[in-house]
C-alpha cells in the first residue's frame, strides 16, 4: 500500500533528536504566517467548508494560523510526538467545541472506523473510480523537513519520500494512497535547498522527479529564500530571468496582488561575462562574481593610476593596450588581465548572439506552422529554415566549452520558457515567491520554503492502463539518465534497433510547437514538455519490440513502492 510507507515514516521522523541541525525544523515568525495566507486567501477554501489534514505540526504556530483562516469543520494534527509538543497542541485539543482531532499515524485518518474526519468526507470513501475529482473539502498540510529515512529499501530526505507517493497515488487505485477520498490540495513546507528538485528555475535542474510532478500535478512555490542564495547552476540565463520576471510581474499586476515589498526578491545581476571589462564599468556594474581577477585588476588599476597619471589618461583616452608600451612588472600583469579578460568577454557575446540567432530560428519555424492551418508548410521555407538550423549548429561546435555549455542551457531555458504552455511549472507562475529570511524559523541559517501542489487527474485518462503506467513510468526513468543529451541519443537506449520507425510512431516529435525539432540530434532531453513524455511513453506500450512488461518489473523498483531520483540524476 502507497500510503502505508510514508504513514510510518511521518511517524518516525518527528522522534528524532531535534538539536543537532538534523531535525525537524519550524517556522517561528507569525508575520509570515500572516503574509503567506494573505497571498493564498482567495485561493483557500471558505470557512467552515472543509477538514485539514496537518502532518507534523509541531509547535503550531502555521497550524493555527491556516486554522483561523479556514475555520475548518475537523482538523487532524497527525504528529507522533504529541508529549514533546503538547504544551503547544494540548490546548488547541482540549478546547471546548473543539475542531482539532490527534493522530499518531497519518493512514488512521483515512480509516473511516476512526472517524477523524466528518461524516461527509467519510462517505465519499465509498465513491470508486472518483480518483480524477479534485475534493475541495479537504486541504493538507504538511512539514517535511527532519533528518533522513530508512524504509522500504527507501533512504533519503522526507520530502523526496512523499513526493513519490504522492504522484504515484494519482496513478494507482483510488481505494490507496493520498487521495482515497478525491485528490486533494497540498501545502507542503519543505527545506529551502530541496525545492529545486520538484520545482527547478531552469531545465538544467529537471530530473525524473521532476517530470512526474510535472505530470500529475500543478505546483507552485509560495515562499521560499532568495535566489541569490543558490548557485548560478540553478538559475537561468540573467537576461532571460529578467524579462520573465518582467511578465510575472504583469501578471501580478493584473490579478490586483500587491507584494509585500520587504518579501520581494532583487532581480538578478548583470552577468559579468556580459560586460565590457574596462575598468570603469567593473566598478561601476551591478554584478556578482568569485573570479579572482577582478578585484586583482581593479587593484592594479588603482594602483597604476595613482603612480603613472600621465601613462593611464593615454588608455582611458582610448589608446590600445598594445601600443601604451607596458614596461613595469604591475603594468604588464594589468595588460594581460585586460587582454585576457576582453577575450573572454568577446568570445561570451558570440555564443550570446547565437542563443538570439536560435531562439529567433524556432520562433520563425512555429509562426510559420501556425500559417499553414494543419497543413506542410512550404518546403522552400522549410528547406531555408532547417539551413538557419545548420549554420548555427557548426557556430555552435566551434564554440569552446564553457561558451558551448552556457549556450545550450541558455537555448535550452529559452525554449521551454517560450513554449505555450511554459514547459516549466515555475514559468508559469502568478507571482513572484515571497521571501523567507534567517530567524523566521527555530534552526538558524535553515530556511523552508512552501510548496503549494494541486494533483490533477489528467494523465490517468491518457495513462489509464496498468501497462501504460509501467511503460510511462519506465520511459521517464531511462529518459531521465539522458537529461543532458540529445533525444536521439536517450531513445536509442530505449528502443535499441529501428530508432528510425521507433520515432515515426511518436505525434509531434518533430512539431516545435510541441516541443519536438526537425534534428533529434540537436534536441535535449530535459527541454522536452511533459506531453511529449506522455506520447513516448504510450508509443512505447505500443512497440511490439518493446520490453515485456514483466521485464520492466523485474529491471525496476516494486510497482507499488516510491521511487526516487538520486542526485546523480540531474544532469
Amino acid at each position: 500500500m502507497v500510503l502505508r510507507s510514508f504513514a510510518r515514516c511521518a511517524s518516525t521522523v518527528a522522534k528524532k533528536t531535534l538539536s543537532r541541525g538534523s531535525g525537524r525544523n519550524e517556522i517561528t515568525s507569525q508575520q509570515l504566517c500572516d503574509d503567506i495566507l494573505d497571498r493564498l486567501r482567495t485561493s483557500l477554501p471558505a470557512p467552515n467548508t472543509c477538514d485539514i489534514i496537518d502532518i507534523n505540526p509541531g509547535q503550531g504556530i502555521w497550524s493555527k494560523s491556516l486554522h483561523r483562516i479556514i475555520q475548518p469543520r475537523r482538523h487532524v494534527l497527525v504528529e507522533s510526538n504529541l508529549e514533546k509538543y503538547a504544551e503547544h497542541l494540548q490546548p488547541l485539543l482540549t478546547s471546548q467545541s473543539s475542531a482539532y482531532r490527534h493522530s499518531t499515524v497519518l493512514e488512521d485518518v483515512f480509516d473511516p472506523t476512526k472517524q477523524l474526519l466528518t461524516q461527509n468526507e467519510v462517505e465519499k470513501a465509498a465513491s470508486v473510480g472518483k480518483q480524477t475529482e479534485y475534493n475541495r473539502c479537504l486541504l493538507m498540510t504538511v512539514n517535511l523537513s527532519g533528518a533522513k529515512v530508512s524504509i522500504g529499501g527507501y533512504m533519503g530526505s522526507l520530502s523526496r519520500k512523499f513526493f513519490d507517493e504522492l504522484y504515484l497515488s494519482v496513478l494507482a487505485s483510488p481505494h490507496n494512497g493520498f487521495f482515497r477520498y478525491g485528490l486533494i490540495r497540498v501545502l507542503a513546507w519543505i527545506p529551502d535547498h530541496e525545492k529545486d528538485s520538484y520545482i527547478p528555475r531552469t531545465v538544467h535542474a529537471r530530473h525524473k522527479q521532476t517530470i512526474m510532478l510535472e505530470a500529475t500535478t500543478e505546483i507552485a512555490e509560495v515562499a521560499g529564500a532568495s535566489a541569490a542564495t543558490k548557485s548560478t547552476r540553478y538559475r537561468k540565463w540573467p537576461d532571460l530571468e529578467l524579462e520573465e520576471i518582467a511578465v510575472i510581474n504583469a501578471r501580478a499586476k493584473d490579478s490586483g496582488y500587491k507584494m509585500p515589498k520587504s518579501r520581494l526578491d532583487a532581480p538578478p545581476p548583470r552577468e559579468l561575462l556580459s560586460i565590457e571589462p574596462t575598468p570603469r564599468n567593473l566598478r561601476k556594474a551591478d554584478f556578482t562574481s568569485d573570479a579572482e581577477w577582478v578585484p586583482r585588476l581593479l587593484e592594479l588599476d588603482s594602483h597604476i593610476k595613482k603612480k603613472y597619471p600621465h601613462w593611464y589618461r593615454k588608455y582611458a583616452l582610448g589608446q590600445s593596450i598594445r601600443k601604451l608600451g607596458l614596461k613595469t612588472p604591475l603594468q604588464k600583469e594589468w595588460g594581460e588581465l585586460l587582454r585576457r579578460a576582453n577575450t573572454t568577454h568577446k568570445t561570451h557575446m558570440k555564443a550570446v548572439e547565437l542563443v538570439n540567432q536560435e531562439r529567433k530560428l524556432v520562433s520563425d519555424w512555429k509562426r510559420e506552422i501556425s500559417n499553414a492551418q494543419g497543413k506542410p508548410i512550404d518546403p522552400d521555407t522549410e528547406l531555408s529554415l532547417q539551413k538557419r538550423a545548420e549554420t548555427i549548429k557548426e557556430k555552435l561546435k566551434a564554440l569552446n566549452r564553457t561558451n558551448r555549455i552556457f549556450a545550450e542551457k541558455a537555448i535550452d531555458d529559452c525554449r521551454a520558457w517560450d513554449m505555450s504552455p511554459p514547459i516549466l511549472a515555475w514559468n508559469r507562475r502568478e507571482a513572484h515567491p515571497l521571501t523567507v529570511y534567517n530567524g523566521e524559523f527555530d534552526a538558524p541559517n535553515r530556511q523552508m520554503a512552501l510548496l503549494d501542489v494541486i494533483p490533477r487527474g489528467d494523465l490517468i485518462l491518457k495513462v489509464n492502463t496498468y501497462d501504460k503506467m509501467v511503460c510511462f513510468r519506465h520511459i521517464v526513468t531511462t529518459l531521465s539518465l539522458y537529461l543532458s543529451r540529445s533525444v536521439a541519443e536517450a531513445l536509442r537506449a530505449l528502443v535499441h534497433e529501428g530508432l528510425d520507425e521507433f520515432v515515426k510512431t511518436i505525434p509531434g516529435i518533430h512539431d516545435p510547437t510541441k516541443g519536438g525539432w526537425y534534428d533529434l540530434t540537436t534536441l535535449r532531453v530535459r527541454v522536452l514538455p511533459t506531453d511529449m513524455f506522455v506520447e513516448i511513453g504510450l508509443a512505447y506500450e505500443k512497440w511490439p519490440f518493446r520490453m515485456s512488461t514483466e521485464a520492466i518489473l523485474m529491471t525496476t523498483a516494486d510497482p507499488t513502492a516510491g521511487y526516487s531520483g538520486q542526485d546523480d540524476d540531474m544532469k
